[in-house]
């Protein structure tokens, strides 16, 4: 029988990485307006805290977890922290990511490894915790968040692609390899969401100037569309579901609006970098 969503994340115990911001906070905001157990985990004790504290309604059911999820033995302790304290796992949200939109050949391999380690490789650590426990359990879902990125190869953003392109093709084929173990896989693809994403660079430091785009969409909508898909059992989940999911299958079809979309996208990000190179 299909369960609510409300029904399918009440009194489940809940790990989110990045959970102090962004779409990470919403996530875990929602899940504990549906009666669940959410350990926050990031990286920035005050951030945490902070977080925390705004959501002092909740207070009995949000647990605290400092990692920095580019090490594998602090992502594992966190899940075993959860198992400790709530006695199993039954979601973990590897949400925690950084944006990256640069010219291919501006890249050093220093910026490869940063966002491949944040992007690609907590995921991975996430999962070889998690999904050993949630397989004794025989229940358990796993939730990757990835990028409208990860199924559109948008110029300019090759290093980010690739980490979310792999992300996506991981879910995917690990939902059907443990569906029938009752472990649950879903991978979440936004496209323009308000965060703090956008500020931060692959390295270097934070532009506060930098504003989400004008048609992102509140953290708290995308968390709603996510948790309803989690709750569907929805292999990839568009978020919001247009225009990404237009320019996705144009670009499955090869269409020439979806060519000539691409094709204006690297143009206007060329003429961009340009002017930002003679500042």
């Amino acid at each position: 029988m299909k369960l609510g969503i409300d029904e399918y994340f009440k009194d489940k115990s809940c790990l989110v990485t990045g959970a102090n911001s962004g779409i990470g906070y919403a996530i875990s905001e929602a899940l504990l307006e549906k009666g669940a157990t959410v350990f926050m985990a990031g990286r920035n004790k005050e951030s945490l805290k902070s977080a925390a504290k705004n959501l002092d309604a909740y207070a009995g059911q949000i647990r605290i977890l400092l990692v920095d999820v580019t090490k594998q033995l602090e992502v594992a302790k966190a899940v075993q922290d959860t198992v400790t304290q709530q006695g199993r796992i039954d979601f973990l949200f590897n949400n925690a990511g950084i944006g990256g939109t640069m010219p291919t050949i501006a890249a050093t391999l220093e910026h490869w490894r940063a966002i491949i380690d944040v992007n690609l490789w907590s995921v991975i650590y996430g999962i070889d915790a998690a999904l050993p426990i949630m397989r004794r359990q025989g229940w358990g879902h796993i939730v990757n968040t990835a990028s409208i990125a990860g199924l559109i190869p948008f110029p300019f953003q090759a290093l980010y692609c690739a980490t979310k392109y792999a992300v996506v093709g991981m879910s995917e084929s690990m939902r059907y390899e443990f569906a029938e173990e009752g472990i649950h896989f879903s991978v979440t693809c936004p496209s323009a969401v308000v965060s703090s994403i956008w500020k931060k660079p692959i390295l270097g430091p934070t532009h506060e100037e930098i504003k989400a785009p004008e048609d992102a969409i509140p953290a708290e909508e995308a968390a709603q569309i996510i948790l309803e898909g989690v709750a569907d059992k929805k292999g990839i989940i568009l978020v919001p579901e247009q225009p990404g999911g237009w320019l996705w299958h144009e670009y499955c079809n090869s269409s020439e609006a979806g060519e000539d979309f691409l094709q204006k996208m690297a143009r206007n990000r060329r003429i961009e970098w340009s002017k930002i190179q003679k500042m």
